[in-house]
Formats: structure tokens, C-alpha cells, sequence
């Protein structure tokens, strides 16, 4: 198997970086054609999706002599190592320079670019331009880098690494429990669905996990349910410690019912879990969702988005004839929503589009007003589809109450038996 094999997904990455190995390994295959090698690597991503790994697993398949620099001194030694390292770098020539957590060398925002360390590198990575000097950086907030040092000519390759999907998110999860003693009822396409848009570092926290909890419970394997808990609680934030408050639990599973039965009447399958367990936030609740990546690129998903949004606050009036007292988030991005339509991509009319500094304050109080009536509309509609649904939703709110956390499985057959369908939106 080869190096970068190892690392799971990132395919189009990965033949990249083959390329740039097999321009190393046989430089003069190259030369004829009258190229070399990029002088720089940037992998650049949130932390624990594997970048350090990548850049490892590259580093040992070129082959080449390493040099890391990591930021593990005061600034100014920092900068006298920085400047150090790149000289042995080009003695040792062909070698690689390994800048690890770029975007850490030095205590600056995004808008005071200029710090030395920073410039340090610069100067380094132009004093061995001429020298067999690869330089390899990762980090982990790429706009907080001067674009001075990220330009080509520096940095010629940038590759933007995400959190996996779900099938390179299944094939993370079985190597993580590979080595473990697991029980039979073990779904690995449930875990990945659980903790979709989250960190290979954090499937593997998951994983061991679970495995803490069975032993402590004497269990001889891991079980399912060990996982369901750790990612409630290792990635949602969730706490063992249970309100036993019935009035509490039930406003919880109607509004959480509510965002999930509009999202799976417009969006079959998309929820991964609903769950009211103890210490979800402030809200105590929570509707997990796999969702596509480019979901916001239509015009009827956005408006949908809104509704599913303003679904809580409906199921709450609708079912327990009260006001929502834990809707404040959800209308703000009701309303983040709504105004995009209305000002971003003008999607009613231009009254409410704002333009430019020339903008007059009489079109932003008229896109204050116009979010206020459309959302008033599209809230009346999520309430009457509710209604038409509500077979649907009070059978979630009744598995919710009983089970405090439910799946994609448990809802599907509700779904199937007592959805009713949407409307349009608009």
C-alpha cells in the first residue's frame, strides 16, 4: 500500500499530490518537458480531519529529509529557528520543509498580517527558490495567513480539505473498530450518519468512547447503543444526568418533533437523529440532518430551510397551545434565510435590495419589513402543513418521550405510514 493510501478519502488530493512525488522521485522525466516541481504545499482545513497526517504520509512516500518547524519557542528564538532550519534545509538539498500549523506561528487577526515570523518565512521561502527545497505547510484558518505568503510563486498548490463525507466517514469508523470488541448489532452507515461534518479525531474520540462506557458497565463488546451515547454526548454536548421533568421533556419533543417532521416531509431520509437528552445546550434538544452540500443553491430549498426552521415554534403552538420559549435562534436563521432571498438574490422584486453604499435607508426598513411579512407567511404555512401531518408529529413526539433519542430508522416507518406530504412552499 502506499503512503497517502492511508489516509481515507480526499482522493483528488491525494492524485495531486502522486503527481508532485513522481516529479520528485524522476525530476529529469521533467526536465525534457521543461517543468519542475511546485516550490510549495498548503493543505488547509479545520483541525482533526487529518492534515498533519496527509502531509506525513507524503513526506514519507517522496522520501526526501525532513525539517519541521512548529511554533514551540518564544517569538523571537522562533524566528532565529525558522530562519536556521531553511539553511540546513538547502544543505541537505533535495529535502522538504515542513511548516506544521502555519496559521499559529504568530498571534495575529486577520487584519494585522505583517508579523515578523511571518515575514521570516517569506524571506526563507525565496532565499531557497534556486535549491531543491520543497516547502509542505498545514494549517488550520487559511484567511489568517498573509496573501503575500500564500500566492504562487510560494505557495503554488493550496488543497482545501473537509470534514469526510459519509462514505469515507463509514471506512474512517470501521478502521477506528477494527481492533475493538464489538457486538453484532454494530451499524457503521448509523454511526456515520450520526456524526456526519464532524473530525476524523473526533470518530475516533467517539469510538473509544463507547468502548469506555461498556467497560464500565462490564459489558464484553461495544454495542451500538455505547456509540449512540458517545456521540450525543462527546459531540452534542450531552450529560447522563437526566431533569425528570415530564412537562420540560414533553415542550422538548414537540418542538424537536416539529423541525424534524416538516424536514422529512420535504427532505425523506435527511434526518440522521432526534434527540432530547439531558444536556443538549440551552435548548436541551437537538435535529441532526445530512445534508447536501449544495442545498442552498436552489431556490425552493432555501424557502424550505425557513420553514423547517420556524417548524418548532408552530409545533409548540400547534400541539401544546403555548409560546415557544426556546425559539430565538431558530427565527434568527429564519430570518438570515429570509433575507437572503430578499436582498442577496432579489428573489421577490429589487424593493428590498440593498446595493452598495448608496443604498438609502428607506430600502433597508423596506427589507426590514418585507422579511417581517414573508416570515409571518411562511410560518402560517409550516403551522397548516404541520396540521396536515400531524399523525406524523404527534407519533415522534410519543417515540421521542419514550426513547429520548431516535434515528433515521425509528422515523422512516412513521414517515411512510402517516406523512402526508408538502405543498409548495411559496
Amino acid at each position: 500500500m502506499r503512503e497517502l493510501d492511508r489516509v481515507i478519502g480526499y482522493e483528488g488530493i491525494k492524485q495531486e499530490l502522486y503527481r508532485i512525488i513522481d516529479i520528485i522521485r524522476d525530476p529529469e522525466k521533467y526536465k525534457r518537458l521543461g517543468v519542475s516541481a511546485p516550490k510549495g504545499i498548503l493543505l488547509s482545513g479545520e483541525p482533526g480531519i487529518g492534515k498533519t497526517l496527509m502531509a506525513k504520509s507524503f513526506i514519507k512516500e517522496a522520501g526526501l529529509k525532513t525539517f519541521t518547524i512548529r511554533k514551540d519557542r518564544p517569538d523571537g528564538a522562533f524566528v532565529d529557528f525558522i530562519r536556521e532550519t531553511f539553511e540546513e534545509a538547502e544543505k541537505a538539498a533535495p529535502s522538504i520543509v515542513l511548516l506544521d500549523d502555519l496559521d499559529k506561528f504568530a498571534n495575529e487577526d486577520v487584519y494585522h498580517r505583517d508579523a515578523e515570523e511571518y515575514v521570516a518565512v517569506q524571506a526563507c521561502i525565496d532565499d531557497v527558490k534556486e535549491s531543491e527545497v520543497l516547502v509542505l505547510g498545514t494549517c488550520n484558518d487559511y484567511r489568517k495567513l498573509p496573501e503575500s505568503l500564500v500566492r504562487s510563486g510560494r505557495f503554488d498548490k493550496t488543497f482545501f480539505m473537509d470534514f469526510p463525507e459519509i462514505e469515507d466517514a463509514k471506512k474512517i469508523i470501521s478502521f477506528y473498530l477494527k481492533d475493538k470488541k464489538v457486538a453484532k448489532d454494530i451499524d457503521v452507515e448509523e454511526i456515520a450518519r450520526f456524526s456526519e461534518g464532524h473530525s476524523c479525531a473526533d470518530l475516533e474520540m467517539v469510538v473509544n468512547e463507547a468502548g469506555i462506557y461498556a467497560g464500565y458497565e462490564g459489558k464484553k463488546r461495544i454495542s451500538q447503543e455505547d456509540i449512540r451515547k458517545a456521540v450525543i454526548r462527546k459531540i452534542f454536548g450531552g450529560t447522563e444526568v437526566a431533569e425528570n421533568n415530564p412537562v420540560s421533556d414533553r415542550r422538548r419533543a414537540v418542538h424537536e418533533a416539529g423541525h424534524a417532521v416538516i424536514s422529512e416531509v420535504f427532505f425523506p431520509g435527511q434526518v440522521a437523529f432526534v434527540s432530547i437528552e439531558a444536556g443538549l445546550g440551552r435548548a436541551k434538544g437537538l435535529v441532526h440532518r445530512n445534508r447536501e452540500a449544495h442545498r442552498f443553491e436552489d431556490f425552493k430549498n432555501v424557502e424550505y430551510e425557513i420553514m423547517i426552521d420556524l417548524a418548532g415554534k408552530a409545533a409548540t403552538e400547534l400541539i401544546l397551545n403555548e409560546t415557544d420559549m426556546g425559539v430565538n435562534r431558530d427565527l434568527h436563521d429564519a430570518n438570515d434565510h429570509m433575507r437572503r432571498l430578499l436582498d442577496n438574490v432579489a428573489a421577490y422584486d429589487f424593493l428590498s435590495w440593498c446595493h452598495g453604499h448608496e443604498t438609502s435607508q428607506k430600502v433597508y426598513d423596506r427589507l426590514d419589513n418585507a422579511a417581517g411579512t414573508e416570515l409571518s407567511r411562511y410560518y402560517l404555512k409550516t403551522k397548516q402543513l404541520l396540521g396536515k401531518n400531524r399523525e406524523f408529529l404527534e407519533a415522534v413526539i410519543e417515540m421521542l418521550l419514550e426513547k429520548k433519542t431516535i434515528s433515521y430508522k425509528d422515523i422512516a416507518p412513521i414517515r411512510e405510514k402517516f406523512a402526508a406530504g408538502g405543498d409548495q412552499a411559496a
